[in-house]
């Protein structure tokens, strides 16, 4: 099979779309398109240089905006523009995305994949191509989404899409039922059992260790972190990854520590040594509908987990404490950390058997099996 996937920009820390694709292109031809937006720019320095930096493209050779991988795969990065409400710019994008793809789209047929819906004009179906809607996301809630712009293609792309993908129940109840189907996410399941050394980052910490690694973001519960570092200064809290939101009154904390984001190879390094993992997202529609990457790597690496309460977690309440409010959130870390040898290895045992069932490799067969069938219907 043959792919053109829209997709988030190609990087050391990769989505869902990015773990499937992976996997698919060990026996499929895939091009990939690095993000084209889903918010119009403002007049901020990171959306200035990042429109600067599309707008150099456009003096770029050709061949300088596909970047080759190792594998049967091509990143573009495309010269686009992102005021897609626009209608001479959305001429424009069709002309740009034909000018590199019509020699492609001419020796087809093609499986479209669209994880961002901005995408769904940029090209003509023809009758033996197959369009395929992958909702990660509820993007009318998602941060860094503009709603209007996102849910006005949305729209279109439902209508349009021969397959819709969603991760959640959530999502699964906004589509129509005949052509959508539920694929949570996997798990690099190998990496995250592996046999690895601890992070030398724990190594300094001193007490019970409890960590998540992840976008530092307004959708984590700074409120309930700050109260567990508060009410427990023997425990030592560890934020891996890139700070976004607000956390001056967190960081304050002798008992926080924050190590900027590593590769996704090293997550493992952290995950399966600390004392206790931790999901304290607040509650709010992005988070119930989710279902976040981390969870079944978490699962996977083996430590206990803690959780506030959304729906991606439910399903698995027989191996998480899943904490209901602030006090119980606490109480609930000290009954991870109290567990002793023999109750830590059936746990994991557990944890990992639930994980084993949710591979990457599993879910991209599931996907080409989808499609096969999908072409083969009258």
């Amino acid at each position: 099979m043959k792919f053109i996937v829209f997709g988030e920009d190609w990087a050391s820390h990769p989505s869902s779309t990015q773990h499937l694709f992976s996997q698919l292109a060990k026996n499929h031809e895939i091009h990939w398109v690095n993000s084209i937006g889903m918010r119009k720019p403002r007049f901020k320095l990171h959306d200035i240089k990042r429109v600067w930096g599309k707008f150099k493209q456009l003096f770029s050779k050709p061949e300088n905006t596909a970047i080759k991988t190792p594998s049967t795969m091509q990143v573009y990065r495309l010269p686009v523009l992102p005021w897609h409400d626009n209608r001479f710019v959305r001429r424009y994008n069709r002309w740009v995305f034909s000018f590199y793809f019509k020699d492609i789209q001419s020796n087809g047929p093609l499986t479209y994949w669209l994880s961002v819906p901005t995408a769904e004009y940029f090209f003509t179906k023809k009758a033996q191509d197959t369009l395929i809607y992958y909702c990660g996301d509820d993007f009318n809630a998602l941060a860094g989404v503009d709603p209007n712009l996102a849910s006005s293609f949305e729209k279109n792309l439902i209508k349009k899409a021969d397959l819709i993908y969603v991760v959640s129940d959530f999502l699964n109840n906004k589509m129509p039922a005949h052509k959508t189907k539920l694929l949570s996410h996997g798990v690099s399941y190998d990496l995250f059992t592996s046999d690895v050394k601890r992070a030398p980052e724990i190594d300094v910490l001193n007490g019970p260790v409890i960590g998540f690694y992840g976008s530092i973001n307004q959708w984590l519960d700074i409120s309930l972190l700050t109260a567990l570092v508060a009410e427990r200064p023997n425990y030592q809290l560890l934020l891996v990854g890139d700070i976004v939101a607000c956390t001056s009154e967190l960081m304050q904390f002798k008992n926080v520590t924050h190590v900027p984001a590593v590769d996704h190879e090293r997550l493992v390094e952290f995950s399966a040594h600390w004392d206790v993992s931790i999901l304290p997202f607040v509650d709010n529609e992005q988070i119930r509908a989710c279902d976040p990457l981390k969870l079944k790597e978490y699962l996977a690496a083996g430590s206990p987990i803690v959780a506030t309460d959304f729906p991606a977690v439910t399903r698995y309440k027989s191996n998480i404490y899943i904490a209901k409010n602030q006090f119980d959130f606490i109480n609930k870390i000290d009954q991870a950390i109290a567990l002793d040898k023999e109750q830590l290895s059936s746990l994991k045992s557990a944890q990992q058997d639930i994980a084993k069932d949710h591979s990457w490799e599993s879910k991209a067969l599931l996907v080409q099996h989808d499609i096969l069938m999908l072409n083969k219907a009258p």
